[in-house]
């Protein structure tokens, strides 16, 4: 799959600033356009006010959002960069929507709102809303520390058929970004639960099936240049990449998060939701979409 345009949606908070940091790693690394997106919501007006006030009012919002958006950046920062800036009014999250698919955008940088251990349990609405909604993958930024070179990714998969697409992405993004990756498989997960007549399977023939299954993950590294490492732990999935990212010092997580059905993809899943509010990395969620798997399949499509 190729990343040409890296979009960073802003609302100017510190999360956001905090992804845009990101953001401009990713495009610097992967050579890719950068595309701000602001969208200014209809501003709160009172009843009385006129028609001319109104108008008075939205350009002031405008240009001052203009003004912050040319600010985001320095002037150094911007001349190695192809930076395009766009602003958008109405709802943000159809504004966000619509513009990926109006600029083309192959990957969206949010940040996460939330402060504190109960705020970063809550989500920001509108990036969870495009978790569940956008086809393209989604880094989502939860934390203060500053962006770190993406050598090392956790590649956290449940070994079924529809995460291969998804594995075959972060081969390509962990060679243009000379990074490593930790392929991890928690045996607590929904899959090799069973055998074939729906029997339970023994626990020593299910991490037998699990560790095989990734060193096939090895051997396709090994054909791409691209370092696999293998992670076999017991227990739920979630706490388990929480703990491996955190005790492997993994700059990124990625997940796939499969989108066969309306319902499946509105809950975005358990696992994914979890990591995405806790994680204090970044996380990448890659969609099990028909794009992913053409980009798979066709490996010449490459990151650029």
């Amino acid at each position: 799959m190729d990343i040409k345009n890296v979009m960073v949606p802003t609302d100017f908070s510190p999360p956001s600033r905090m992804a845009l940091d990101y953001g401009v790693a990713l495009a610097r690394i992967l050579r890719a356009r950068l595309t701000l997106l602001h969208v200014l919501e209809p501003p709160l007006v009172l009843e009385v006010a006129t028609p001319a006030e109104i108008s008075k009012i939205e350009l002031e919002h405008r240009e001052s959002a203009l003004q912050e958006l040319g600010n985001l950046l320095s002037p150094e920062d911007e001349d190695d960069l192809n930076l395009q800036t766009v602003l958008k009014s109405g709802n943000v999250r159809k504004e966000i929507a619509a513009a990926v698919h109006e600029y083309h955008a192959d990957i969206v940088v949010m940040g996460a709102h939330g402060r504190g251990r109960i705020g970063r349990m809550i989500l920001g609405s509108t990036t969870e809303g495009l978790l569940r909604k956008l086809e393209i993958p989604v880094m989502t930024v939860c934390h203060t520390a500053s962006p770190r070179s993406f050598k090392r990714i956790l590649f956290a998969t449940d070994l079924s058929e529809s995460s291969r697409p998804v594995f075959a992405f972060a081969l390509d993004m962990a060679r243009n970004l000379q990074a490593e990756i930790l392929a991890m498989h928690a045996l607590g997960g929904p899959v090799l639960a069973s055998g074939e007549l729906g029997m339970p399977v023994e626990w020593k023939l299910a991490a037998d099936e699990a560790q095989r299954r990734l060193e096939e993950l090895v051997s396709e590294g090994k054909s791409e240049a691209v370092v696999v490492q293998t992670l076999l732990v017991d227990g739920s999935a979630a706490p388990q990449i929480l703990k491996a990212a955190q005790e492997n010092s993994a700059d990124l997580i990625l997940l796939s998060v499969d989108n066969k059905g309306i319902i499946e993809r509105a809950l975005l899943g358990t696992t994914a939701e979890r990591i995405t509010r806790e994680a204090t990395v970044p996380v990448l969620s890659i969609p099990v979409s028909g794009k992913i798997e053409r980009a798979a399949t066709g490996r010449s499509h490459r990151i650029a």
